[in-house]
């Protein structure tokens, strides 16, 4: 029994200490990792944020030669309804 209480004495001196530090090593090991996880999740998000802009930047430009497109063929439209009632007119 003597011999029983003197090792769990020398487990309880030496355990309690490497166990204290194994935790705080796994404990900033997992800060460490977690660090670099929220680093990686901003730049994704910084990048979404350029692709949001660019995809609205080209939205607003196709949209802007949508409307060119249109006044041009208003314009034409109207042209040619100018053109074929000049010509109605000069038949009468």
């Amino acid at each position: 029994m003597g011999d029983l209480i003197g090792l769990v004495a020398v487990v309880l001196i030496f355990g309690v200490p490497i166990f204290a530090l194994w935790t705080r090593y796994q404990l900033e090991r997992e800060r460490i990792r977690q660090e670099r996880a929220d680093k990686a999740f901003e730049q994704i998000r910084q990048e979404l944020a350029q692709v949001r802009e660019t995809s609205t930047q080209y939205a607003l430009t196709f949209e802007d030669a949508l409307q060119r497109i249109e006044r041009r063929l208003d314009s034409l439209e109207q042209r040619v309804s100018d053109a074929e009632r000049l010509q109605i007119q000069s038949r009468v």
